[in-house]
């Protein structure tokens, strides 16, 4: 009487900011594969998705339409970053400071129908009218 589903998905938007070219262009390719959209910024970045720069992090505070942060800063830059983050309104949004970030890019969602109540019957929980 029970039925288990597990999937996962991308994050979704994840802002990669090195600090450095080498680790954003790494971050970026990571977050893709694990099925995000990634958009870095990092000086020395150059492509489509990449911006050539660094993001001051009280900048975060005000930014939108994105639903991670990755950067391998000093402790310094991600407290600041941790900062801005806490300070926002909505959504909360997580800051990843590892370089193994596979499986932090990805959500996992458990989908249980325990049908037991229903004598094993899926059709008895069917809505009829």
């Amino acid at each position: 009487g029970e039925s288990n589903r597990l999937s996962q998905f991308g994050r979704g938007i994840v802002l990669c900011l090195g600090p450095d070219a080498k680790s954003a262009v790494r971050q970026m390719q990571i977050a893709r594969d694990t099925g995000c959209t990634p958009i870095g910024v990092a000086p020395g970045l150059t492509g489509e998705g990449r911006i050539d720069g660094r993001l001051n992090p009280q900048a975060l505070a005000g930014l939108h339409e994105f639903d991670a942060v990755v950067c391998e800063g000093d402790d310094a830059l991600l407290h600041d970053m941790k900062v801005a983050l806490a300070g926002r309104s909505g959504k909360l949004i997580p800051l990843f400071a590892e370089a193994d970030l596979a499986e932090r890019c990805r959500i996992e969602r458990h989908i249980c129908v325990d049908t037991t109540a229903a004598g094993g019957n899926a059709s008895l929980l069917a809505d009829v009218s």
